[in-house]
């Protein structure tokens, strides 16, 4: 075996084992999801009742696409118009400490993120049930 067989056989191999763009897409839009779902969770609720926005907590979306509505295979979760406000609990001020929920959801659920998008692969490129 020479080495552009070789070569040919990898490629063969790259065809089968890596995911286009519409499987990528659906990969992270299962990782998305349950980020968004953990992340509402974690996101503290006041008794503010806001009409024009609703409550930080009902603003946790996620999309596939990325945050310029690029479909790449990328996917978004976040609060929308009210991401500032998030920023300002996660982050702290001058006169409030911050909170860090954003930054431990994250963390916290990076595998349960990576275990849906495994899911999601297994069954898109490997067609398991």
């Amino acid at each position: 075996m020479d080495f552009e067989d070789i070569m040919t056989g990898l490629s063969n191999i790259d065809e089968k084992v890596i995911p286009d763009t519409t499987t990528k897409r659906k990969m992270t839009e299962a990782g998305a999801k349950v980020l968004a779902e953990k992340l509402k969770e974690a996101t503290p609720r006041t008794k503010h009742n806001d009409v024009k926005y609703g409550h930080l907590q009902d603003n946790v979306a996620y999309q596939d696409t990325d945050i310029d509505g690029e479909e790449n295979g990328s996917s978004t979760v976040g609060y929308g118009k009210k991401a500032y406000v998030a920023r300002f609990l996660n982050d702290g001020t001058v006169k409030m400490p911050a909170t860090h929920f954003v930054d431990n959801v994250r963390r916290e659920s990076s595998d349960a993120v990576f275990k849906a998008q495994r899911e999601a692969y297994d069954k898109l490129i490997r067609g398991d049930q």
